[in-house]
């Protein structure tokens, strides 16, 4: 997706997750010491190796997010392929890779690609792993070392869940259940105070948001200038505009930016002046609806909440039960990962609702992958 990864958030979701509330007492410390160190190879010193990954969550129920994703990374060379469903709004897909240097991207429905390039080559002394910084760097160092000492402290109050299943594929297979009783405590009260965070945040919220900024610019522009755009430029100004419609429309272009610098939207930001904050979300004629708060605004805008699981957490949010399972292989690498872990929220009337996250990630081709050139198909090369 556009905002990150997705793969890393399903890896780093399970790790966390695990990491702080996984059973593996001392009796099963082999399986425990086995998923931590190949979690910790994959993050920090792998540099060659291909992974798939998908990422769900449902609220009572209902699917909120779905996310594919496929990532590959060839030292600095890496790919990705990205694609998304949310409720209420179309499939987002993206493409990238980065190839000695130099960055080319576009999402599935632009008629143009994007390249850049600064990024780091075959040459650079920046670290090339997944989370990309150095291992050898005292920072570094320091954190992991907290973040396994934190784990292991947790780890010691449970039970004996680590159970290895079986083999697979040159992989030891092994599975991880975690029932309500067996959540530490120290697991939920950071639950309840992150959610009870956000339902505080949210209740402060001062913030303008857009049904669509270019076209409410664009009808902005010709209200305060008289002239009339085009479809044709307002469809190139939305995006997927090639090199000679730029060139065309130029000056139009350099107008309606200087426009835009020149407080066109005040209007908005006075009403939350004038309300002490709230959410004014603007249509795309110029009209605006107000809501004194995030969770008035969600309920009644539900599409411009996107991927935005904050609506989701409530005032107060506990850990009910966890489902994980994970392969190593003989070389101690990681091949797969999948968990659940199933959440109950409290909303501000004390309903309580039903939130579970769902990631499942493979990972191959250890030492064997290689980064091709993207193919961008039939699209030109966008140049700002």
């Amino acid at each position: 997706m556009k905002k990150s990864n997705r793969l890393f958030i399903c890896l780093v979701a399970g790790v966390l997750i695990l990491a702080v509330s996984a059973a593996a007492a001392f009796g099963s410390v082999n399986g425990y010491s086995k998923y931590k160190e190949a979690v910790k190879s994959l993050a920090l010193k792998s540099d060659n190796f291909t992974a798939q990954g998908t990422m769900k969550a449902t609220f009572d129920g209902k699917e909120i997010l779905s996310v594919q994703e496929e990532y590959a990374m060839d030292g600095h060379n890496v790919y990705s392929h990205s694609t998304a469903k949310e409720p209420g709004a179309q499939v987002s897909e993206n493409y990238m890779t980065q190839i000695n240097g130099v960055r080319t991207y576009f999402d599935a429905d632009d008629d143009v690609y994007y390249e850049s390039d600064g990024y780091v080559d075959e040459d650079s002394t920046a670290a090339a792993n997944l989370l990309g910084v150095d291992a050898d760097d005292e920072m570094a160092k320091r954190l992991v070392n907290f973040t396994e000492i934190a784990a292991d402290t947790v780890v010691g109050e449970l039970k004996n869940n680590f159970v290895q299943v079986g083999k697979e594929n040159g992989s030891t297979l092994y599975q991880v259940e975690i029932a309500k009783n067996q959540v530490p405590s120290l697991v939920n009260a950071g639950l309840s105070l992150f959610a009870y965070g956000v339902s505080q945040g949210n209740a402060s919220s001062y913030m303008v948001d857009y049904e669509d900024y270019s076209a409410t610019l664009l009808n902005a522009y010709e209200k305060a200038t008289g002239e009339t755009l085009s479809a044709d430029f307002k469809a190139g100004y939305d995006g997927g505009a090639d090199e000679a419609w730029y060139e065309a429309n130029q000056e139009l272009m350099d107008k309606i930016n200087e426009f835009s610098c020149q407080n066109w939207d005040e209007t908005y930001y006075d009403v939350l002046e004038e309300k002490d904050g709230g959410i004014v979300y603007v249509k795309t004629d110029g009209s605006y609806d107000y809501y004194a708060d995030y969770d008035a605004y969600a309920e009644a805008v539900p599409d411009q909440m996107g991927d935005d699981l904050e609506r989701y957490v409530g005032e107060d949010m506990n850990l009910e039960k966890v489902l994980c399972n994970f392969g190593v292989d003989d070389q101690g690498n990681l091949t797969s990962n999948s968990i659940e872990a199933t959440f109950t929220t409290t909303d501000k009337d004390g309903g309580t609702h039903t939130l579970v996250l769902t990631g499942d990630v493979t990972i191959t081709n250890y030492g064997a992958t290689t980064i091709q050139p993207l193919d961008v198909g039939g699209r030109e090369k966008y140049v700002g």
